[in-house]
């Protein structure tokens, strides 16, 4: 039971707070990285750090469409990344925790990825000690279902195991470089998010929510056009084939 949590009577923000203060370095991979979980462990990194990035995560595409469907419709991974975070980064009402952020990547304690291979389910939170140590584990890695936002950490159902074995450890950090090494750099895509929000500036501008192109033409379709369509297929003026164009 003690390397069990559950976000029951252990919630798994608990064990990162703890893990991140004394850690040397920190690598997370997580189907997504919301600014929630981020504004949840921000006071635990340790004030001096001789690593540069401190903490490295990668993000997958657990929660976007299948990367063929993307590709087919010109639309990128990153690209949705961009509007999800620029949506998040406009909800914020203080712009003191978008500093905060936009300190860290630009100072390089903080280092993003984007993976987009193929879909990223896998969550690891990995807390490195010595990676020479020759007696005794290299650090402690945690593995399960949780997510890096404030539901994942504190709420959700979720499962996770605390891994303390040396090989076990080691085989984690060698899975996690090879999957960095694979991965888009998106550390400049995250600092021009942040120019853009304009949530440091004070700025009123808002930017929409984010629409599926077909949901966006056939919208402008009904728009431009109103019950022309209709009457179009009432009035049997097209063939069948062109109707089924229309439609």
């Amino acid at each position: 039971m003690d390397n069990i949590i559950d976000n029951d009577k252990r919630p798994l923000l608990n064990e990162i707070k703890k893990r991140l203060k004394d850690a040397k370095e920190a690598k997370f991979a997580v189907g997504y990285f919301f600014l929630s979980g981020f504004n949840l462990v921000k006071e635990d990194f340790p004030e001096k750090t001789e690593k540069r990035p401190f903490l490295k995560i990668v993000m997958g595409n657990e929660t976007t469409k299948d990367t063929k469907e993307q590709l087919s419709l010109g639309y990128s991974l990153r690209d949705e990344y961009r509007q999800k975070l620029l949506e998040e980064l406009q909800e914020i009402k203080d712009a003191k925790k978008v500093k905060e952020l936009k300190d860290l990547i630009a100072n390089n304690l903080i280092e993003i990825k984007l993976f987009d291979k193929s879909r990223l389910h896998a969550k690891l939170y990995l807390f490195l000690d010595d990676l020479n140590k020759s007696v005794g584990s290299i650090g402690t890695a945690i593995v399960g279902s949780s997510n890096f936002t404030a539901e994942g950490l504190t709420r959700n159902k979720e499962l996770n195991v605390i891994i303390t074995d040396d090989r076990d450890v080691r085989y984690l950090n060698e899975w996690f470089d090879n999957l960095w090494n694979q991965s888009l750099d998106f550390n400049e895509d995250m600092l021009k998010v942040i120019e853009w929000s304009g949530v440091l500036e004070g700025s009123s501008i808002k930017i929409g929510k984010y629409v599926e192109p077909f949901e966006l033409f056939k919208y402008l379709v009904y728009q431009w056009f109103g019950d022309r369509i209709l009457n179009l297929i009432k009035n049997d003026i097209l063939l069948k084939f062109q109707v089924n164009g229309v439609q």
